[in-house]
């Protein structure tokens, strides 16, 4: 299930990945972006983890942690779950500090996307940033998403969107 990207290697979400999800979800900078709006508990840090692995378990794909094909380190994450019990299945990411300003989230969305689209047989894909979030909303916007009045299940106060296969594979 893993797979590269140009200078990403994409690996489902593992048992060792918890000390990578303490790093981001423990750090304000990154989780002021999140619904959380704060660090989270070491307990709430676990319960994410417990979460990513369980998705993978039940349908199959989920989350990838993103690391350097350089160095071999963890950089972000990346992936395609469900939205609670429904059936939209909505893009997750986040890079570390280090990792953000060099197109990564980019190329992992692509990757992801496409898989998302070619493996999974998905027929839309949806995402959801703060609109204060200008770049996570560039991104969005990168990978060929538009607003869409029926993915609200966030809140209205994001930008919801979407995008279909046909639409995503030409902005490649």
């Amino acid at each position: 299930m893993e797979f590269l990207s140009d200078r990403l290697v994409l690996s489902p979400v593992e048992e060792r990945d918890l000390a990578f999800y303490r790093r981001f979800l423990l750090n304000p900078a990154l989780t002021r972006w999140l619904p959380v709006n704060e660090p989270c508990t070491e307990a709430e840090v676990r319960l994410h983890h417990t979460r990513r692995l369980g998705h993978w378990d039940r349908h199959g794909f989920g989350t990838w942690i993103l690391r350097s094909v350089e160095t071999g380190e963890s950089v972000g994450y990346c992936g395609l779950e469900h939205v609670g019990d429904t059936s939209f299945v909505d893009l997750r990411y986040g890079l570390l500090k280090g990792a953000q300003g060099q197109g990564l989230a980019l190329e992992a969305g692509r990757a992801v996307l496409s898989r998302g689209f070619r493996d999974l047989g998905l027929q839309r894909i949806y995402g959801a940033s703060m609109h204060e979030n200008i770049a996570s909303v560039a991104l969005l916007l990168a990978l060929g998403m538009r607003l869409d009045a029926h993915f609200d299940l966030y809140g209205t106060n994001l930008f919801n969107a979407s995008v279909d296969a046909k639409v995503f594979f030409k902005t490649l």
